[in-house]
């Protein structure tokens, strides 16, 4: 039980830690929290807790059930705190514009988004299928000086992309392409060095997307949540998956990112294309995990 819920409801004079189902997401000045079977007035009196806990919090919203939709989406109820939705966060000498109830963010993924970052360099061409507000692409685009192109379908995510572009003065490196990746292959000419897959629930559906637009022997990064008791059991999940999805020669290594929910891991997979003869090799056997 991550310690500021146990603090809060300490303060609020709630017993019962073990129905919270997750700790706190803090995304700029919202806090995100799961009170499932707590009575209203409990969860009133957790969110005024909260906000006296954490002086920089001045929202508290309540997350009911998953991510939802092809927006992934949280449905969320206002608990105490300002009557709004949007905010700045700020991660990683970024800043990011975010309304959390119309656009996908995740605070979680701060440390894998500056991994991606660290690992581009300048003159790569680097494509994001799934861009939502822009946190792995402002960051790469910030840190490398690349040019990134990134898809986002969300209009409020699209718009919030570009404005955190310009924000962070990278709106010079970074386009953004209003639409379902899964129409990318067809528009796009261009061929990138590296491509990003951070949509863990779908991102099976858009593989060969990827591998069309993915140039020689590129890399792509690819995200899934995947069932395991275990790092060992989720990694054996992932591997029968891409074994069965990448082309002959493809080389891989795989790392759990965290866990999402009970049995259920996100795992990533940094992905090494084989050279490519012709125009299309697509033989579904052989992909090697190293």
């Amino acid at each position: 039980m991550p310690r500021l819920i146990r603090a809060a409801l300490e303060k609020a004079g709630v017993e019962g830690a073990g129905r919270v189902s997750s700790g706190v997401d803090v995304v700029g000045d919202i806090a995100i929290v799961r009170l499932a079977g707590f009575t209203p007035r409990e969860k009133a009196k957790v969110a005024d807790a909260i906000l006296e806990e954490m002086r920089n919090v001045k929202v508290v919203m309540e997350q009911e059930g998953g991510i939802e939709g092809e927006f992934r989406l949280r449905k969320l109820v206002r608990l105490a705190g300002e009557a709004r939705t949007t905010t700045v966060h700020r991660e990683n000498g970024c800043s990011f514009m975010v309304d959390v109830e119309k656009a996908y963010f995740s605070p979680r993924l701060s440390t894998e988004r500056l991994r991606i970052a660290r690992l581009v360099g300048r003159d790569e061409r680097v494509l994001n299928m799934f861009a939502g507000v822009g946190p792995f692409s402002v960051l790469i685009a910030k840190v490398s000086g690349a040019r990134v192109t990134s898809c986002e379908m969300n209009e409020v995510a699209a718009d919030l992309h570009e404005a955190n572009d310009r924000l962070n003065k990278v709106d010079g490196l970074v386009t953004v392409v209003r639409g379902d990746a899964a129409s990318l292959p067809g528009s796009l000419r261009e061929r990138f060095d590296r491509v990003l897959m951070p949509h863990p629930s779908e991102a099976d559906k858009y593989l060969r997307g990827a591998i069309e637009m993915t140039k020689g022997t590129g890399t792509i990064h690819y995200y899934r949540h995947v069932l395991g008791e275990d790092e060992g059991e989720a990694k054996g999940a992932l591997r029968r998956e891409l074994r069965r999805l990448l082309p002959a020669g493809a080389r891989y290594k795989s790392r759990r990112v965290r866990e999402v929910g009970p049995r259920w891991v996100e795992m990533e997979a940094d992905i090494r294309l084989a050279a490519r003869e012709g125009k299309d090799r697509r033989a579904r056997k052989g992909a090697t995990p190293t």
